[in-house]
């Protein structure tokens, strides 16, 4: 016989008010409670009854979208993606539920919470480095696809543009126009994506024999205050530099910023590439020459790739590599007559 919420609360010792609540998410239940009655129902293998009855009658027909970074909504790059996702799961007959969280205590937390609402599987979005719980994500046994951080497993998988590539690509562009001295500003280090789009930047570096410095890398964390930070640096310390390569457009636009409040002209004195392609990027003084990523596309492949996880399971997830463009435009140009590209 299946268990009850009446079995859980006997089990782990609390009432079924506060079972109900500590399972539903409920913010008044303590971290400690809800964990007590998340380990219960997860030792009877508790599943809501009227989510029972439809995992029996019929496929699931939800899937979750969980960000944990609580500015993603906000975000129209991010926009796009939820655009293709929610594109791709009514074609399949799914639905598409979005939760904002700023952390998650475990996986098994978000997989009861997945299940109690009928949800068939997830994808997430917003996932450091550092995650305490990000290893058990290759081992859980619920379809996950993890956004932009590589998690492979029997039912997880993940999707993410080429970075290394699409930083290759940038740093190409810049050696075409002439110049040896390219700094980088990067995305904090618990991203994934700013690992790969150093080692991108690095890998060009080396095979285009360019000089290079630890200092020539500011470390920033994807804002715009901390590409006008990122700029100010890297052109004091290494004045030298004749562009700068960014890790994201916001990062992009500030550096672009402060660049001019410095004094210098873009692209006749410093050039600079941004990456993400976003909407504003094309509209700032000059328009900002960047590496597109096709998030309505990325949307729709790891909605594809969730639901075939869904409806199959012996399906083997794969991983989703996007390609990714440059897009030349206004802040990159050959190096300027005012500052010499010495080597």
């Amino acid at each position: 016989m299946a268990a009850t919420i009446k079995d859980v609360a006997r089990l782990s010792g609390f009432s079924v008010t506060t079972v109900s609540r500590a399972l539903n998410g409920h913010s008044d239940v303590s971290e400690e409670t809800r964990k007590k009655i998340m380990e219960a129902a997860q030792a009877l293998n508790y599943v809501p009854n009227r989510v029972a009855q439809q995992l029996v009658t019929k496929r699931a027909n939800a899937i979750g979208l969980y960000s944990l970074d609580r500015e993603t909504f906000q975000n129209q790059f991010i926009t796009l993606m939820i655009a293709g996702m929610m594109d791709e799961v009514t074609i399949h007959d799914f639905n598409l539920l979005l939760f904002a969280t700023q952390r998650l205590q475990t996986a098994e937390e978000m997989i009861m919470q997945c299940r109690q609402r009928g949800i068939g599987g997830a994808i997430i979005s917003g996932v450091r480095l550092d995650e305490a719980w990000l290893g058990d994500l290759p081992k859980v046994d619920f379809p996950l696809v993890v956004v932009d951080v590589p998690v492979q497993g029997p039912r997880a998988t993940y999707v993410s543009v080429d970075n290394v590539l699409g930083a290759q690509k940038a740093i190409d562009h810049l050696v075409s126009l002439g110049h040896r001295q390219i700094g980088m500003i990067n995305g904090h280090s618990g991203a994934w994506v700013s690992h790969q789009r150093l080692a991108g930047y690095q890998q060009a570096v080396r095979a285009h024999g360019l000089p290079w410095k630890e200092s020539y890398v500011f470390e920033g964390d994807f804002s715009k205050e901390s590409g006008r930070k990122g700029a100010e640096h890297l052109l004091k310390v290494n004045p030298e530099l004749t562009a700068l390569f960014v890790a994201s457009d916001l990062m992009a636009v500030g550096a672009l910023e402060q660049l001019q409040a410095m004094g210098y002209a873009v692209p006749e004195q410093i050039s600079v590439v941004g990456f993400d392609d976003q909407d504003f990027a094309i509209h700032v003084s000059p328009p900002l020459t960047t590496i597109r990523q096709e998030m309505y596309t990325f949307g729709r492949l790891a909605a594809r790739e969730l639901i075939q996880m869904i409806g199959d399971p012996s399906y083997i997830p794969q991983h989703v590599d996007l390609p990714c463009t440059l897009v030349p435009r206004g802040s990159t140009g050959p190096v300027g007559r005012t500052r010499g590209c010495s080597s």
